[in-house]
């Protein structure tokens, strides 16, 4: 696979799986033959491996809206998790990766605000829980329990030298 258009990549040691022709697809880091993991009817996106590298997460739009998905690394069968039935983004997993985080509009009063929201990897599907940092996009956790938190960041065209109110910022909380 040489030509097309490769969008959100994801790595773990010596693998990378990223997004093409709206599926998933594996390479090893060093190079070669890429591999197709999914080849839904429906679009997927913003695949997470887990940090053991056995799980991948990621976003599909099957029916209708799209939901959060799980599904060995390797490939195979995908397993529904969340029934929100609203815009959603896998954001990655906690370090212990028990969890996978992921932004939604769900329960949101303004169509195109974000929330976090988290659920178990090894969870019955719909089992989400909201991750209790207020309106925002995307997050990061650092080693030591600092949370790095993305607010109004959809599309940094939008706001670029933009100094209003819905102009994006990130929060620092270092102590987590």
């Amino acid at each position: 696979m040489t030509d097309g258009y490769y969008r959100f990549p994801t790595i773990h040691e010596d693998t990378i799986v990223f997004v093409s022709e709206d599926d998933l697809w594996s390479v090893p880091r060093a190079g070669g033959m890429a591999r197709r993991l999914t080849s839904n009817l429906g679009e997927a996106n913003y695949p997470a491996l887990s940090p053991d590298g056995e799980l991948l997460a990621f976003v599909g739009r099957e029916e209708g809206m799209t939901e959060v998905y799980l599904m060995p690394a390797g490939g195979g069968s995908a397993q529904r998790m969340t029934y929100l039935n609203q815009r959603c983004q896998v954001l990655g997993w906690s370090a212990d990766g028990q969890y996978i985080h992921f932004a939604t509009t769900h329960g949101q009063f303004h169509p195109d605000e974000y929330a976090i929201y988290r659920i178990a990897a090894n969870a019955t599907a719909g089992q989400v829980a909201p991750v209790p940092v207020g309106p925002a996009r995307s997050i990061a956790f650092g080693p030591a329990g600092a949370i790095v938190l993305g607010r109004n960041t959809g599309d940094p065209a939008r706001w670029k030298r933009y100094r209003g109110g819905t102009a994006g910022h990130l929060w620092i909380d270092r102590s987590g």
